[in-house]
């Protein structure tokens, strides 16, 4: 479990679905009834003449639509007329521009390293401030005291923050990320990815 707020979300409200589902079933087994009678007493109008061919077409169109788990292969409807579908990935994106964000911060650490002199040996290993000292404790904190779940940077500020004592996890995004990364490569914590394709990170057991 993961506190990522990832809610399985239908295409459509259950009841909906249900109903299509089923209303689509017997529509369809009842051309498909009428085809059958057809092949054995052709007094009857044709399905062609009735243009049932078209609508038994629609009718299993429609029983695929309710049928098919589409939430599960995360596709989500965008427009109805033509039917348009979207991959569900608004978390994702804004997890990777953040990501980005976080990047460009250390590369500005790293550049004010240089341009203060410091050596070359000296450049990878920028003194860390004590806001991230702190910020870097309370992660590990907060991690290990919910061991049994995974977290996003965005739980983490949003839902982690509002923990007592946690309040200080929010409001400086990028140093919270850059700090997660930090941890994994030390070790400390260990990775995960959500349905949704995000990173989730917890304490290496």
């Amino acid at each position: 479990m993961d506190y990522e707020q990832e809610e399985t979300e239908e295409l459509l409200p259950p009841n909906v679905r249900r109903t299509g589902f089923w209303a689509s079933l017997l529509f369809s087994v009842a051309l498909i009834g009428y085809f059958v009678t057809y092949v054995f007493n052709q007094s009857i109008a044709s399905p062609k003449d009735l243009g049932l061919s078209s609508l038994l077409l629609f009718a299993v169109a429609c029983f695929l639509f309710f049928a098919v788990p589409w939430h599960r292969l995360g596709l989500s409807l965008k427009k109805f007329g033509p039917l348009e579908f979207e991959r569900k990935l608004e978390g994702q994106s804004e997890e990777h521009i953040k990501d980005i964000s976080a990047l460009e911060d250390k590369i500005a650490q790293i550049e004010a390293a240089i341009q203060s002199g410091s050596s070359h040996q000296q450049i990878g290993k920028v003194p860390q401030k004590p806001e991230e000292i702190e910020m870097r404790d309370l992660i590990i904190k907060f991690l290990s005291e919910y061991s049994q779940w995974s977290f996003s940077p965005l739980r983490i500020e949003n839902w982690g923050a509002e923990r007592n004592s946690y309040s200080d996890l929010a409001g400086n995004s990028a140093l919270l990320r850059r700090l997660l990364r930090s941890l994994v490569s030390e070790g400390i914590l260990e990775t995960t990815i959500s349905k949704k394709g995000n990173t989730l990170y917890r304490i290496k057991n």
